[in-house]
């Protein structure tokens, strides 16, 4: 017979003392009879721990019963009893007063003295048994008593006892004396590690919000966030109801108005709730004056009937005369919950908790529909925060109602602003479901899709949003929002670009002039990622057009962008102090598009430093579930920035997380810039992909899509091989096919990472003059003004093409120039050409400092094909192969020898930051550059390596 399969019990988080006292039990069961009490709050865990002392006691050859007491079985005698037994009655030989008890035959009924001998006889002649009963105070009265009569008289057994109950619960059970484990909550750890493991998705506000009110009951945490809402209008699971409904119908009709305030308020302190119960008082007054003689004669009715009327605005006092006496007048009110331990209230504060979360939910379900949207209405009145008012009043309407639509969409742009675009998009989503009018109700509907697709990475709620907005709209072609949501749908999930272009320039194009400039914009902003995208100049006339359409009115983010990312060669210079500006503001705001824009704005002027710790945080609140695209955005600019500033373990880590997050999420777009483009970059440089894979994968991925930035990604990539290989032809070859000699193409941003390796190739296969025309462009152009690092290109490039009499200084003065230290890759690249230039000049000393100090930081980064070179270069001077790079050419920062002697003397990367008011990464980020100058790889090597520096110059 072919055995069922057998599932995995959910893994038990946070128990593990539970779980050995469990263990112990079942052991000192099998030895020779044990029982124990499990107590615990309701939702705690108790029925999952008995399952887990079931299957240890399985696996330890024990046979297991269990029970657990129904409600509507309470009043059968032995019918606990009866579901415990009855499998080992069909099995063993059993004592007739049992089967009476059961009522498996006639006869007169037993004592309960006489049943639990019969079950103790029934356990000696069984095999090693363990009864597990579950909740113990719905149990009939009879089994209770005779299960606490066996309790007591299992030594000597192999038989065992588990029984649960309520903390607080009574029940027939005697269990004075048993051993007893108390089941506290879970902690904040093991919370949200629960949390995590059964709703891995849950954005961060909603995470954060279920970590609060379950308060560690793990039913709570893995039953809430299967509510449509914390609080209510969803369902919650029937037996978490049950277990308050009847404690909660006893109070008083005030008593039970003013849990329901404190449940739906937020803050619950007791003069808010005070406040508004008098608020409440007072509608009713009015609802009960209405309805008197009135047709529908009901308080009900009138009572919605006077909240509709009077709206928000009226319940600041004037609806009728307040009543009772505020907080003291509250407290009489709470005073039976309070005798019910459901709420307390602390002393100083005068803020109302309650003692289970569940208590506050069966609060919730256990009013009326009527009473709730009261109770929403005159907490909105009371809201100090305009967001949570916005949700007080969406909580309290069912029909459309423009004027509330329209807080919910201010509380959503509000919300955006301060980085919780997830809450952002849920009350966009609100307010279309209110607003009236349908094209409005598409407008919404289309700004929740765009923004769910730009920035929250719930691409499948997107497209959902995209289909209701359509239907809405009626004539799609008519509106703005709709067209900027599908062209950001279909740029996001699968990096079309045509398309998406056409459907912005139609729409911008229609719209001209009739629409608010802050939606234009946004238009355009979209525009341009996708003009980017497309990598093909004609695409961009459209965007500079809406811009000059703009002009002064343009958003500073835009008109940096157009500068900085569009064609930075030609347009970033007269937008860069902007950009500085607008990058010193980055630790003031929370916004995500906005710290998105301005570090995409630095990636092709090298200002993501600046960016960074910005960035940082989206990634961080993307990791906890709130803003996924955007921390897919954020990896793959500070992917970037690792690998310029020379770390490329750090770009492998960076393209790993964000290609796992883009292909989780389904962003195309994201995926292969960052595992083909970024990724492709460092397998090239490190000789890992020798053949350029890479680019071969970009080309054939980018043409279907009209993504032709993907072919200049791939040119560099294949450029950047060849050199690595020493294979000069190949490299000119894709360097001229992206940069025609003596010309530097508009809206070819990548252009800025190429000007060493056009340099390098040209002149290695006898192309000066094509070389000196690409540099007096990059002059013309004053290239080298926009960053430290393309002065030190720039600086370069414009020494191997100067005549051989002011090499050598140009080099110097390339390799002297202010932060060029920063750009490890570049500076060794630097050293390279420049110690190559000195040994042709036969300044050997000279060269082999410099192509020591390039080898070093090219072995340091894993460059195997460049330090190779190094290498060559260094055994042409006389050095054999694995002559060590020379330490005394390091140059250091001021910074970075600080912190470097301090590291010296043994102190932490933490210290060193305490002491010099900098953060470990930081200090990790300064030492990642000095090892290599110094030509170490360790913290051991620094002390000798300082000491070095003190050596003499010798040319």
């Amino acid at each position: 017979m072919t055995a069922l399969p057998q599932h995995a019990a959910p893994r038990l988080v946070g128990r593990t003392r539970e779980l050995r006292v469990l263990g112990e039990t079942v052991r000192a069961a099998a030895a020779g009879g044990a029982a124990l009490l499990v107590v615990g709050e309701a939702g705690i865990g108790k029925s999952v721990l008995l399952d887990a002392a079931a299957e240890q006691a399985a696996a330890a050859g024990l046979r297991v019963l269990r029970a657990a007491g129904v409600e509507f079985e309470a009043g059968i005698s032995f019918a606990g009893l009866n579901q415990l037994l009855l499998p080992m009655l069909r099995l063993v030989p059993h004592p007739p007063a049992l089967r009476v008890a059961l009522g498996l035959e006639a006869g007169p009924a037993p004592d309960y003295l006489a049943v639990s001998n019969a079950v103790i006889e029934l356990l000696a002649s069984s095999p090693p048994v363990l009864l597990i009963v579950d909740d113990l105070p719905w149990l009939d009265r009879s089994s209770a008593l005779v299960l606490g009569l066996v309790a007591r008289r299992l030594t000597g057994l192999a038989a065992g006892l588990l029984v649960a109950q309520r903390t607080g619960s009574s029940s027939f059970f005697e269990h004075g004396g048993l051993p007893r484990l108390d089941v506290p909550p879970l902690s904040s750890q093991a919370s949200g590690e629960l949390l995590h493991e059964r709703h891995p998705r849950l954005p961060s506000r909603v995470r954060q919000r279920i970590l609060d009110e379950a308060q560690g009951n793990p039913l709570a945490l893995v039953e809430l966030p299967a509510s449509p809402g914390s609080t209510g209008g969803g369902a919650i699971a029937q037996r978490l109801q049950d277990l308050f409904a009847e404690r909660i119908a006893g109070l008083p009709p005030r008593t039970r108005e003013l849990l329901l305030l404190a449940a739906l308020s937020g803050q619950a302190d007791l003069r808010t709730v005070a406040g508004a119960l008098s608020d409440v008082t007072g509608l009713r007054a009015v609802a009960g004056a209405l309805s008197d003689g009135a047709e529908r004669g009901t308080v009900a009715g009138a009572l919605s009937d006077v909240a509709e009327r009077v709206g928000v605005a009226a319940l600041s006092g004037a609806v009728a005369p307040r009543t009772g006496n505020g907080a003291a007048g509250a407290l009489g009110d709470l005073d039976p919950a309070l005798w019910q331990g459901l709420v307390s209230v602390d002393r100083v504060t005068g803020r109302i908790s309650f003692r289970h979360p569940l208590s506050r939910l069966a609060v919730v379900e256990c009013s009326t529909l009527v009473e709730r949207h009261l109770a929403h209405r005159v907490l909105a009145s009371r809201a100090p925060d305009p967001v949570r008012r916005a949700w007080h009043l969406a909580d309290a309407t069912i029909e459309p109602d423009e004027a509330v639509a329209a807080e919910l969409e201010s509380a959503a742009h509000l919300v955006i602003r301060r980085g919780d675009a997830v809450t952002g998009v849920e009350l966009l989503t609100r307010a279309a479901e209110l607003t009236p009018e349908p094209g409005a109700r598409a407008c919404r509907l289309a700004e929740a899709a765009t923004i769910g697709a730009e920035v929250t990475g719930e691409l499948g709620d997107a497209e959902e949003l995209v289909a209701a907005a359509t239907r809405a709209a009626g004539d799609p072609s008519g509106s703005m929002q709709l067209s900027m949501a599908a062209a950001s749908l279909l740029f996001n999930r699968d990096c079309a670009v045509d398309t998406p272009h056409r459907l912005l320039t139609l729409a911008l194009s229609a719209h001209a002039g009739h629409v608010d400039p802050g939606l234009e914009a946004e238009a355009l902003q979209l525009l341009l990622m996708v003009c980017y995208f497309g990598g093909r100049p004609p695409l961009w006339e459209p965007l500079h057009a809406g811009l000059r359409r703009l002009g002064a009115g343009a958003p500073a983010t835009l008109r940096i962008l157009e500068g900085t990312f569009a064609d930075p060669v030609h347009r970033a210079l007269p937008v860069l102090p902007l950009l500085d500006e607008e990058i010193q503001k980055l630790g003031q705001t929370d916004d995500p598009m906005l710290i998105m824009r301005l570090g995409v704005a630095a990636v092709h002027v090298d200002r993501i430093a600046g960016c960074q710790e910005a960035l940082w945080r989206i990634v961080e609140d993307g990791r906890r579930g709130g803003a996924v695209s955007a921390a897919i955005n954020a990896l793959t600019t500070l992917s970037v920035e690792a690998w310029t500033g020379g770390r490329w373990d750090e770009v492998v880590e960076l393209v790993e997380e964000g290609v796992a997050l883009a292909r989780a999420h389904g962003y195309l777009r994201y995926s292969w810039i960052l595992a083909g483009y970024v990724a492709g970059l460092v397998r090239v440089t490190r000789g890992i992909d020798a053949g350029g894979e890479a680019a071969e994968e970009l080309d054939h991925w980018a043409g279907p899509r009209g993504a032709m930035i993907a072919h200049a990604f791939a040119r560099q990539i294949r450029c950047l091989a060849a050199l690595s290989q020493g294979d000069y032809e190949t490299a000119y070859r894709e360097a001229t096919a992206l940069i025609p000699p003596g010309a530097l193409p508009t809206h070819l941003p990548n252009a800025v990472w190429m000007v060493l390796e056009f340099v390098d190739a040209a002149v290695h296969t006898g192309h000066l003059d094509e070389a000196r025309a690409f540099v007096a462009a990059l002059d013309a152009f004053r290239l080298g003004e926009v960053s430290s690092r393309l002065a030190l290109t720039v600086g370069v490039a414009r020494a191997l093409v100067a005549p051989e009499e002011e090499r050598l200084a140009l080099f110097e003065a390339a390799v002297s120039s202010p932060d060029a230290a920063s750009w490890p890759f570049d500076l060794a690249r630097a050293q390279l050409f420049y110690g190559e230039a000195l040994r042709r000049r036969r300044r050997i000393t000279a060269a082999r400092r410099r192509l020591a100090a390039a080898r070093a930081v090219f072995d340091a980064l894993g460059a195997g094909p460049w330090s190779a070179r190094a290498a060559n270069e260094l055994r042409a001077t006389g050095l054999p192969r694995a002559t060590a790079a020379h330490p005394a050419d390091a140059v250091l920062t001021a910074q970075e020898c600080e912190i470097a002697q301090l590291a010296a003397t043994g102190l932490t990367n933490k210290e060193i930051g305490e002491r010099l008011t900098l953060s470990p990464r930081t200090v990790a980020a300064h030492l990642y550059r000095a090892f290599p100058k110094l030509g170490i790889s360790s913290r051991a090597a620094l002390r000798d390596a300082l000491s070095a520096l003190d050596g003499p110059e010798q040319l």
